[in-house]
Parts: structure tokens; C-alpha cells; sequence
């Protein structure tokens, strides 16, 4: 006799793809006529060698070499280019051309817009208290202001001038935009790619989200003192990215972790800014 499958395309007890993690309430779970269950559909939940032999190999060349170049002195554009290049377009080139398959199936879609609008306006609330917190310790005010918002931007200038304290607005506006880019292509390879790359095989839901969870604590440190992040937000990095990850499933969207993740980003970078900001007005 056929079991009955757990997911979203097999016959029998249905779960919503929403609420991989056992919620099982009215609404998050289909009860469908008891038949023979069916093949799970290739691509989606259940074993796929090709999915995952493809997640792992993308997976250790992009997190690989940016381990290795992310700590070399680089203009910050070059910085933004190489991480975008990898983390966005060689994940989506093995996605279309060896995989075959819709980046919708690997995050690239809208997904669940209520369910990630709310808990992207929770995670982002729930961490001012902590930027606030951290924005006064000198680690932090070091890596930000004496490193990341003072590196000159082409056309633009610095953000921050440490010699003038002077803030400039048309280089914090392309900054913000820039790095807005860059992190919706590090949500897209983490959250996306790799998450639920992972989730298509054996290792399940779980195993997804704790595999693109590893790796992104690793590129948050760095064998350069110079590049690394402060101790803090290294270790934070990694319930970050599973909860991120949780979201990622619940929403089937790596769209509304990238407004969280970015959001906070920019929320520190203004508090940071903000007694220089109105002060002086670059």
C-alpha cells in the first residue's frame, strides 16, 4: 500500500507549501481524497540528483572564491560587482540552462505578499532596539563609519567624511541603491538558490534552511581583520539566516527577506549618520 506523501504534490494529506514546518491549522492544510499517492512532481519536494548535485557544485565555487576575495583591498563597485556576478547571475545561469527549470520554483516570484509584507515589517521592527544598541559600540561605529561609509563611491564621493564629518546625500542615495542590489542578489543565492536548491532533494525543508544558513555566517567573517564584520553581527548572522530561510519557505518568496535584510542594513547606516546628517549637509 502507498504511503501518503508530505508535500505539495502528492495525493493524500496535502500540506501548503506555506507551512512546510508541521502547521498544520485550517487553511495551511489540503485534505484530499485518500488515492494512490503519486510521483512528486520533479523540480519541486523530493529527491532530484541533478537539482542537487547542481546546488552543491554552484554552492561551493560562489561561496569559495568569495571567501577567499572578499577579503582583498578592492574599490567597494568591485566589491559589488564580483558578490552580484556570483551570487545572482551564476545561480540563474545553472538555474536556466542546466537545470531547466522557472527561478519562480527557486524564490524569484511574489509568493505570499501578506504573509511577507507582515513578518518583514516584524523582523525589521523587532531590530531597532539592537541597531540602536550596537550603533554606540566602537567595533560597529568602526567597520560602518571609518570603513563602509567613508570608501569613495565613482562620481560621487564618500557617504561619510571622517576628516569633515560632513555627510553626503547624492553618495548616501546611490549607496543605499547599490546596496539594496547587492543584497537582493545575496537573498536570491542564500534564500533562493540554495535553500530551497537543497529543499528539491533528500535533504528536506530543514536541511535547506540550515545549508544556505552555514555558508552565509561564513562570508560575514573574513581572514582579513580588516573586512571582517564586528564578532556580533558574525554570530548573529546565522539565526538571522534561518529565520530568514523559515520565511523564504513560508512566503515560497526570497522577496520579502530581501526587504527585511535590506531594511535593517539602511536602518543602521542612518542611525549611524543621523547626528552628522543634522549637523552638516554635504
Amino acid at each position: 500500500m502507498a504511503n501518503d506523501r508530505w508535500d505539495g504534490h502528492a495525493v493524500g494529506r496535502a500540506r501548503d507549501p506555506r507551512a512546510p514546518f508541521g502547521r498544520h491549522e485550517e487553511g495551511s492544510l489540503t485534505i484530499a481524497r485518500k488515492t494512490k499517492a503519486e510521483p512528486a512532481q520533479k523540480g519541486y519536494h523530493g529527491s532530484d540528483t541533478l537539482v542537487g548535485w547542481t546546488t552543491f557544485l554552484v554552492g561551493v565555487v560562489a561561496v569559495g572564491y568569495l571567501f577567499v576575495t572578499n577579503g582583498d583591498s578592492k574599490p567597494v563597485e568591485s566589491y559589488w560587482l564580483i558578490n552580484n556576478g556570483f551570487c545572482l547571475w551564476l545561480p540563474l545561469m545553472a538555474i536556466l540552462l542546466v537545470l531547466k527549470q522557472d527561478p519562480s520554483h527557486f524564490g524569484l516570484t511574489s509568493g505570499d505578499r501578506k504573509l511577507g509584507l507582515k513578518w518583514a515589517l516584524i523582523l525589521w521592527a523587532a531590530m531597532l532596539l539592537p541597531i540602536i544598541v550596537v550603533s554606540v559600540r566602537p567595533e560597529f561605529r568602526d567597520q560602518y563609519l571609518s570603513h563602509r561609509l567613508s570608501q569613495q563611491l565613482s562620481g560621487v564621493g564618500a557617504v561619510y567624511d571622517t576628516f569633515t564629518k560632513v555627510v553626503n546625500l547624492r553618495a548616501l542615495l546611490y549607496y543605499e541603491l547599490a546596496m539594496a542590489f547587492y543584497m537582493f542578489c545575496w537573498e536570491f543565492f542564500f534564500r533562493g538558490f540554495l535553500l530551497f536548491g537543497f529543499q528539491k532533494t533528500r535533504l528536506g525543508t530543514w536541511g535547506g534552511v540550515i545549508l544556505q544558513a552555514l555558508p552565509f555566517m561564513l562570508l560575514h567573517w573574513s581572514w582579513n581583520p580588516h573586512a571582517a564584520k564586528p564578532p556580533l553581527e558574525v554570530l548573529g548572522s546565522l539565526p538571522a539566516a534561518i529565520i530568514l530561510g523559515i520565511l523564504a519557505v513560508r512566503t515560497r518568496s526570497v522577496l520579502y527577506g530581501f526587504i527585511a535584510h535590506w531594511g535593517v542594513s539602511a536602518t543602521m547606516d542612518l542611525v549611524l549618520l543621523a547626528p552628522f546628517i543634522f549637523k552638516h549637509i554635504g
